[in-house]
């Protein structure tokens, strides 16, 4: 990420778009853009701020009624209050900020800062990144409040704690040195990365001597991974590891746990790659589309026998993604922006030409698998690369499988290290499922068996705002 995307739309329409889940289209700006400073003068609602007690304000910094503050340096991290997670700027104070950093840091009103009415606050430089609150993610303007940002500052990757924030980024796809632009969102949760061998000792550590209650549950099939919020303010999942191969290595380059092995992972936001950008930009779309980034989970069956066919309709995959995982990936106000797409569907060997995917066998999903015609469609038949996608550690412990060497390789896995990924689409014979190789090429086979349950799984999905 540059130092092109910066506050503007991050600090308006969070205030405009008050009682709702916003949008923040953070797109690159002219030279002349960038280099504006006037200050922003925004109507903004009562948030009580004013009759609210100093408690409830600046998790770090609390600048008085004719008092001035200046940062100069250092770090401003993991503060948390209603009211400007880390700075609060009263009615004639005055606050500035010529260098540092304030990141992590979470609010209801200004995830970072917060100016009331009458103050005043000055950014000169430094970098705000990664806060949260459910209202305006980096600064939080009241009427009457004076914002001035120069364009030495870096103000990005601010967020909802209940947010879909689009952002761009380059991420190496199909090794070698070719490049491919993307657009992103990060949206909902999901158990991603092993905490590594020290952190994996200290939690099951505390576990078992804490005895902590679960806030959350992540099923794989039958199998429970239960969710704890650490002392740290993270949440991490508990489970036994059950790997395809004891050969394979989590992102850390260390060795998978052996079956039956506790193993901690920590939850992060799901990256989407948008599927459709421009046409949304350009109004022409009226829904995000979005495809999962990493190969999300592992370790769940197409269906679970051959007898059961390979219909989307009636498969569990698709059960699994619109009940297990959907009720644990995202919240109750985060399904509120998800939505309902109808989906066509093939028949057993029909799955590669446009009438493929027919209307007449259409389903209404919450979540689910791209089709084969539609993989096609986005990234072209014979730009397999494109297809390349790498496992999160979590689905390596459930599962999944992971091909290596340089034809495989990912940003996540330099060196090579991409999955095989479910489609949706019926193969050849009622027993078969597409899936892509490794490597992104198209798998017809017996390996297809719809009963295979070492595949990853990439979700997809739509987002209304």
């Amino acid at each position: 990420m540059t130092k092109r995307y910066k506050i503007i739309l991050s600090i308006l329409l969070p205030i405009i778009c008050i009682t709702s889940v916003c949008l923040s289209f953070l797109m690159p700006r002219t030279k002349a853009e960038q280099k504006t400073t006037t200050p922003q003068q925004i109507i903004a609602e009562n948030t009580g701020a004013s009759s609210a007690s100093k408690t409830q304000k600046g998790g770090s910094i609390y600048v008085e009624n004719g008092a001035t503050y200046v940062m100069n340096g250092g770090t401003i991290t993991g503060m948390t209050k209603t009211y400007g997670g880390a700075v609060y700027i009263e009615d004639g104070a005055t606050f500035t900020m010529n260098a540092g950093t304030i990141t992590g840091c979470k609010a209801k009103y200004g995830g970072a800062i917060y100016v009331a009415s009458g103050g005043t606050c000055n950014i000169n430089g430094g970098t705000i990144t990664g806060n949260f609150a459910e209202n305006a993610p980096a600064i939080y303007v009241e009427n009457g409040a004076v914002l001035n940002v120069s364009e030495n500052t870096i103000i990005e990757d601010n967020g909802y704690c209940v947010y879909v924030l689009v952002s761009k980024d380059t991420i190496l796809v199909g090794g070698l040195s070719e490049n491919n632009m993307f657009y992103y969102v990060d949206f909902g949760s999901y158990p991603q990365w092993y905490v590594g061998y020290s952190m994996n000792e200290t939690l099951e550590n505390w576990y078992n001597t804490s005895s902590p209650t679960s806030v959350k549950s992540y099923p794989i099939k039958s199998k429970m991974w239960e969710a704890y919020k650490y002392i740290d303010g993270d949440i991490y999942v508990r489970g036994l590891s059950d790997p395809y191969s004891a050969s394979h290595t989590y992102q850390n380059g260390e060795a998978l746990k052996s079956k039956d092995l506790v193993v901690w992972f920590k939850v992060a936001p799901i990256r989407w790659i948008v599927l459709n950008y421009e046409e949304y930009m350009r109004g022409t779309a009226k829904k995000i589309e979005a495809l999962s980034y990493l190969a999300i989970a592992s370790g769940v069956e197409f269906n679970n026998s051959t007898e059961d066919g390979n219909m989307w309709e009636t498969s569990y995959m698709r059960n699994w993604l619109n009940e297990q995982f959907y009720n644990s990936a995202f919240t109750s106000e985060e399904k509120k922006v998800v939505v309902k797409t109808t989906i066509g569907n093939n028949i057993t060997n029909d799955y590669g030409s446009s009438t493929s995917d027919s209307l007449e066998r259409a389903t209404e999903d919450n979540v689910y698998l791209l089709s084969y015609y539609e993989y096609v469609q986005i990234t072209g038949e014979y730009d397999a690369k494109k297809r390349i996608c790498s496992p999160t550690d979590f689905s390596l412990s459930n599962m999944c499988y992971k091909s290596v060497g340089a034809a495989y390789a990912t940003a996540t896995y330099p060196d090579g290290g991409a999955c095989r990924q479910w489609t949706r689409s019926a193969g050849a014979l009622d027993t078969w499922a597409i899936y892509f190789y490794g490597n992104g090429s198209i798998g017809n086979d017996r390996l297809s068996d719809v009963s295979y349950s070492n595949y990853g799984i990439r979700p997809a999905l739509r987002i209304s705002i």
